[in-house]
């Protein structure tokens, strides 16, 4: 009867360690049968991994096999990682959707989001809310762009981002905002629409708008296209198409440019701007070119040099000396003051070179070859 007892105990201990395993046994059972049946379709690029969720429940009907992960949710596309609060995910349409704190691990770059929709047939992600796009490399250089949504193209690598896009590159310390941007990664391109603006630096070193901008990875060059407008601390310039050269810090501005700072106002069909750490160092202006300038900084520019090429080279903000060549006219007036007198120079020839000093006052002036001109002085003998 002991022995009775005994088996009886046994048995009931059994049970009961069969019912605390059971539900453990057939979650496990479930995610394999749900791992396998999914991975079976799709390419082995996109072999579905299930690592973690602390809920799981699976539904099958008649055209479609569904599977709802709720909470801490971790599993694998390939090697696509995704991490998430919810996620749905439809075996037949080959949809996933994902919500809350959305993190998308691919290679290089790093996508978060509120929500995401993964078509994994044309390899299409959709987000929404408070997106970010990070690129990152080993080196330590890294790009990252806001938005309010965005779609990433996987199998063709492009992001798509619209709606408050902002972007910053550490490399070029620069930071973009628009309102639609175009991000090809494997060609390297960027194009940004809706009033793109462009700080490179600080906020007052280089700021750049127009109508269209376009960044190109190898060659470390924008363009910027319409309506183009450049200030910085020296000057300020606007012309309908820029090109910058981010490696030299070279800018070349064409269609109707104009460039003013304190000290000169020029026009010409063509502006190269030579740059050192975004400041100003040479200007070289080309064809139907004029430059008014003054002999001290805000003062009144009534100099004025005409010719087919001239060049500017300039000392922190401060207008050092100009070369003008081919048919090249000047008019210069000196203001009487304590230690000069009044005097007007005009003149036109082939060459002309003109110093300044330290503080932007003229130094010396010369001309070479069919020189012909007045001067006009006050006499006070």
């Amino acid at each position: 009867m002991r022995l009775n007892r005994l088996m009886g105990l046994n048995r009931l201990m059994g049970l009961n360690r069969f019912n605390r395993i059971a539900p453990i046994l057939f979650i496990a059972m479930a995610m394999l049968m749900l791992a396998s049946s999914l991975a079976a379709k799709p390419t082995p690029s996109e072999k579905f991994r299930l690592i973690h969720s602390d809920k799981l429940f699976m539904s099958k009907m008649a055209d479609e096999q569904a599977l709802e992960l709720n909470g801490n949710v971790h599993f694998f596309y390939g090697t696509t990682e995704f991490h998430c609060a919810r996620a749905l995910i439809l075996d037949v349409k080959k949809i996933a959707r994902l919500y809350g704190n959305v993190v998308v691990n691919n290679d290089s770059l790093t996508l978060k989001a509120d929500t995401l929709a993964y078509y994994r047939i044309p390899e299409l992600m959709n987000l929404g809310g408070r997106v970010t796009a990070t690129h990152s490399n080993k080196q330590g250089a890294y790009r990252w762009m806001k938005s309010d949504f965005a779609s990433y193209n996987k199998k063709a690598n492009i992001l798509t981002c619209w709606s408050k896009v902002v972007s910053y590159d550490k490399q070029e310390n620069a930071t973009a905002k628009c309102g639609y941007a175009h991000w090809d990664r494997a060609k390297g391109y960027a194009l940004l629409l809706e009033e793109p603006k462009l700080t490179s630096g600080t906020a007052d070193t280089l700021y750049v708008a127009a109508e269209k901008m376009e960044f190109f990875d190898s060659e470390r060059k924008l363009i910027a296209t319409f309506n183009v407008k450049v200030d910085s601390q020296d000057y300020h310039a606007t012309s309908n198409f820029l090109i910058y050269f981010m490696e030299s810090e070279k800018a070349v501005f064409i269609g109707e440019p104009y460039f003013d700072s304190d000290y000169a106002t020029a026009t010409a069909r063509e502006f190269h701007l030579y740059l050192s750490e975004r400041k100003l160092k040479r200007a070289e202006l080309i064809d139907s070119c004029k430059v008014d300038f003054a002999e001290e900084r805000l003062g009144d520019k009534k100099n004025t040099v005409t010719g087919s090429l001239i060049s500017m080279d300039f000392s922190g903000d401060q207008l050092r000396q100009f070369v003008a060549e081919g048919v090249v006219s000047y008019y210069y007036q000196q203001d009487e003051a304590e230690k000069k007198d009044f005097f007007i120079n005009s003149a036109t020839g082939v060459y002309l070179q003109a110093h300044f000093n330290e503080d932007s006052k003229l130094k010396s002036m010369q001309m070479k070859t069919g020189i012909k001109g007045k001067y006009i002085f006050i006499d006070k003998s």
